[in-house]
């Protein structure tokens, strides 16, 4: 590492240098660290669950995926480290990939469950909120893994949301969104629900329940006037709304998009078993993913996107 002062700061450091208790994070040096860092990269372990892809072939190949991370917009990796020792452990990446900066990170599996990545992270995140002035991060992991989840959460991210998404080396997946704002203050939006206008609000709701599995929720009148469908079970989330339109009344079919987390086939037999119709089979899109097309009684078109099977 050079001994080159950062402004302001003392001797001895770097330019963008982040020090916790045990460790240095200094800015990725390829010539470097490369051959530290293949020893994480090239173990499937560490890549495909960070990287999403198989784990590069040699320490060439991992040198050119990593300058092609730092080249992303606002892209910057810090190398992890001991303090005072010259071995590479992992990295810390910042991205501007996402509307928010996105950090992620991985470790040489010989050194998992040791709090490392947890103590970078963390220091790593207040570096930027104190002295870089960032106005909030977010981070995406597996839901089933724990361990990064703990590291986001240590570093003070808090779940803001899941969604599913599919890879060619990882297969389908729940993500957790994990996010954390230097100044905290009360969100300004927390959900959007649509409201459909129906011609029978508690048929619409068992039709929904039935081939899709939505939880009913609150119902206003005797029959139901206007009533709530949750995408989940618990008492506040995402959902549709639907209004009673008396016969008569013109209703505007409306289109709305919804993510699942499960497989498009076996939910277009629910749904017609339920007795709902679709508006054909599940196709793949231009842009990669699936998509189900479940139509209800007065047209409007729910779009669902998901894992095919």
């Amino acid at each position: 590492m050079s001994g080159e002062a950062a402004p302001g700061g003392p001797p001895g450091r770097v330019p963008g240098e982040v020090r916790s208790a045990r460790l240095v994070l200094t800015p990725l040096d390829l010539d470097a660290d490369a051959p530290g860092l293949h020893l994480a990269y090239g173990d499937p372990r560490v890549s495909r669950p960070w990287a999403d892809e198989e784990a590069p072939r040699d320490e060439a190949e991992t040198r050119e995926r990593l300058a092609a991370r730092a080249e992303r917009p606002d892209g910057r990796l810090w190398t992890i480290r001991r303090a005072g020792e010259p071995d590479a452990l992992g990295l810390v990446e910042l991205a501007g990939v996402t509307p928010t900066p996105w950090l992620s990170w991985m470790l040489r599996r010989a050194q998992w469950r040791r709090g490392i990545t947890g103590e970078a992270v963390a220091a790593l995140v207040e570096h930027l909120f104190a002295a870089e002035g960032l106005e909030r991060v977010e981070a995406w992991a597996d839901a089933v893994n724990t361990g990064s989840i703990g590291v986001a959460r240590r570093a003070g991210l808090t779940e803001r949301g899941r969604f599913t998404m599919s890879t060619p080396v990882g297969g389908t997946r729940e993500k957790v969104v994990l996010g954390r704002v230097r100044e905290p203050h009360p969100q300004r939006f927390h959900l959007a629900h649509p409201v459909l206008p129906v011609r029978d609000v508690e048929a619409t709701l068992d039709l929904l329940h039935a081939g899709l599995g939505l939880e009913p929720g609150f119902r206003v009148g005797e029959p139901a006037r206007y009533a709530a469908a949750r995408l989940g079970p618990w008492s506040v989330g995402p959902g549709l709304r639907l209004t009673l339109t008396p016969g008569g009344e013109p209703i505007a079919a409306v289109t709305v998009a919804l993510d699942a987390g499960v497989p498009l086939a076996g939910l277009a037999d629910r749904w017609t078993a339920a007795g709902g119709r679709t508006g054909g089979p599940v196709r793949r899109m231009p842009w990669g993913d699936h998509e189900l097309c479940c139509l209800l009684p007065e047209g409007h078109r729910l779009l669902i996107g998901g894992p095919p099977s």
